[in-house]
C-alpha cells in the first residue's frame, strides 16, 4: 500500500512540476483518443492525465479472490440446474429458464467475465458492483489509453524507472475460446469465429480489434450483427452473413437485447438449441450477470451450501441486497445515502438511482414512483477517492478528485487483467462524468 501511495503521489508531483507540459500532454493525449478506435457510438473515451498503478502483489490477491467467488458461483449454478426449488429462487420467466437449461456450466462456468468492485486502497477491503457476464468489454480502452500515455513524459520516464506492464488483453481471449472450443468438440482444429451482437448498440470498433487478433492468431474470423445470421436446418449449419460455416459464436449481445429481440434471433437460437454452433458464453451466464444473484448470494439457501470461509466471504464483498418492497419504503427514505435502487437486469448504469446522488425530495420522488417489481434494494458503497489531473465539472482542466471503481477481467476462470474507472461523482458511469484510466502493473 505504502509504495502505491509514494508512487501515485511522486507521479502526480512530476506532473505539476512542468504545468505548461502537462496542459499540453493531457491536450495531445485526448486528440489521439478522439482519433482511436476507442469509440463507441462517435464518442471517444474520457481519461484522466496520470494512469492507475497496482501493484502485482494487489493484482495476485484480486486474481486468488476471483478462484474464490468462482468456487461460490459454481455451487450456485450447480444447484440451480439440480434443484428446481432453489431455481425459482431467481424467478426467470420460461424463456430465459429454457435457454440456461439448455446450456452447459462445465464447459466453461463463465467464458468471459469483468468483475467490478469498490476498491478501498488503504484497507484492501472492498465490495463487489456488478458481474458483467454478457458483453464484457472496454479491453480496447485499456490498450488504447496506454498507447495514449506514450505521448506524457511522466509517463514514459516511469516505465523507464520502473518495472511495469500492461494487461494483455487480446490474444489471451483468443487462446480462451480456442481452449473452451476445443474441449466442447474434442478437436484441435481452430473453429471459425463470428463475433455477434446487435450493431446498433455494441461496440463495433472494439469488435474489429479483436477479429483482427483473432486472424492473427491463425483463427479465421468475422464481426457480424446477430439478425444477419442465417440457419440451415437440414444441415445443422449456422452460415454469417458472407455464407461463411460458422463454428464458435463469441456472444457479445446480452441476454436481455436478445430477449427483447427474440424473434429477430431466430437463427442463433435455432442453431444453438440442435449445437449446431458453439456459443461462448451461452445463456447459463445470466445467472450471474443479473443483478439478482447479489440478492442470492445473501439467500438461507445458498448460504447452507457454502463452506463457512465462503460464508465470511460474502458477507465480507457481497452488498446487502434484497427484492425492493413497499415495506422498504421508509427506511430507504429516512436514510437517503445508505441505498441504491437497481433494475434487475439492465447494464451501463440504465434505470439504476442513488439517494447520494439526489435531494431528499427528488429521492422520495423517485423511491415513491420506482416500480416494486424488477428492482433491487442494495446498500450503498461508496468508492474510494483519488487524485488526478482531467475536465472538472466546470469544464476546466486542473486537478480533481475522482471516485473510482476497479473491474478485474476473467478468461475461462483466469484473472487476466485490470479495467480502471473513475468518476467525478460517487456514481461511476457514462450517463454521469465516467473517465477509463490506463492501468499499469507494476512490480519493482
Amino acid at each position: 500500500m505504502t509504495e502505491r501511495k509514494e508512487w501515485n503521489r511522486d507521479y502526480l508531483a512530476a506532473a505539476a512540476s512542468a504545468p505548461e507540459r502537462l496542459k499540453r500532454e493531457f491536450d495531445e493525449i485526448t486528440e489521439y483518443m478522439k482519433a482511436s478506435t476507442a469509440i463507441h457510438h462517435g464518442e471517444y473515451v474520457r481519461t484522466c492525465y496520470a494512469p492507475k498503478l497496482f501493484t502485482e502483489e494487489t493484482f495476485r490477491s484480486f486474481a486468488a479472490d476471483i478462484r474464490t467467488l468462482y468456487g461460490i458461483l459454481s455451487k450456485v449454478m450447480h444447484a440451480y440446474y439440480q434443484d428446481p426449488a432453489y431455481r425459482a429462487l431467481f424467478g426467470f420467466d420460461a424463456v430465459t429458464e429454457e435457454l440456461i437449461l439448455r446450456a452447459d456450466p462445465d464447459i466453461s462456468l463463465l467464458p468471459m467475465a469483468r468483475i467490478d468492485f469498490f476498491y478501498n486502497e488503504e484497507t484492501g477491503a472492498y465490495k463487489y458492483c456488478e458481474f458483467n457476464t454478457d458483453g464484457t468489454s472496454a479491453m480496447n480502452e485499456d490498450r488504447e489509453l496506454n498507447l495514449a500515455q506514450r505521448l506524457s513524459t511522466v509517463y514514459r520516464d516511469f516505465r523507464a524507472q520502473h518495472k511495469t506492464r500492461t494487461c494483455e488483453l487480446f490474444h489471451s481471449w483468443v487462446a480462451a475460446l480456442c481452449d473452451v472450443y476445443r474441449r466442447a468438440r474434442h478437436t484441435e482444429t481452430a473453429p471459425y469465429v463470428a463475433i455477434v451482437d446487435f450493431m446498433d448498440c455494441g461496440t463495433v470498433n472494439e469488435f474489429e480489434v479483436f477479429q483482427s487478433y483473432f486472424i492473427e492468431d491463425g483463427v479465421p474470423a468475422e464481426v457480424c450483427d446477430m439478425r444477419s445470421l442465417r440457419y440451415n436446418a437440414a444441415e445443422k449449419t449456422l452460415y454469417g452473413p458472407g455464407g461463411h460455416k460458422i463454428d464458435a459464436i463469441y456472444r457479445r449481445a446480452v441476454t436481455s437485447d436478445i430477449l427483447e429481440r427474440y424473434e429477430e434471433c431466430a437463427a442463433l437460437l435455432a442453431a444453438v438449441r440442435d449445437d449446431a454452433v458453439l456459443l461462448v458464453g451461452d445463456f447459463h451466464t445470466q445467472l450471474v450477470h443479473n443483478k439478482t444473484i447479489f440478492r442470492i448470494l445473501h439467500e438461507p439457501q445458498t448460504q447452507a451450501m457454502l463452506t463457512p470461509a465462503e460464508q465470511a466471504f460474502v458477507q465480507a464483498h457481497v452488498p446487502l441486497t434484497k427484492t425492493f418492497a413497499a415495506s422498504d419504503i421508509p427506511r430507504v427514505l429516512a436514510d437517503k445515502d445508505a441505498w441504491i435502487l437497481k433494475p434487475l437486469d439492465s447494464y451501463a448504469s440504465r434505470g439504476v438511482h442513488a439517494g447520494v446522488e439526489s435531494t431528499q425530495e427528488e429521492w422520495e420522488q423517485i423511491v415513491r414512483t420506482t416500480p416494486l417489481q424488477g428492482y433491487l434494494l442494495q446498500e450503498f458503497c461508496r468508492p474510494y477517492v483519488t487524485e488526478n489531473y482531467g475536465i472538472g465539472l466546470d469544464g476546466t482542466f486542473g486537478k480533481n478528485r475522482y471516485y473510482n471503481l476497479t473491474g478485474i477481467y476473467v478468461y475461462d476462470g483466469v484473472a487476466q487483467g485490470v479495467y480502471s474507472r473513475v468518476s467525478l461523482s460517487p456514481i461511476i458511469s457514462s450517463q454521469y462524468s465516467e473517465k477509463t484510466l490506463p492501468t499499469l502493473l507494476v512490480s519493482e
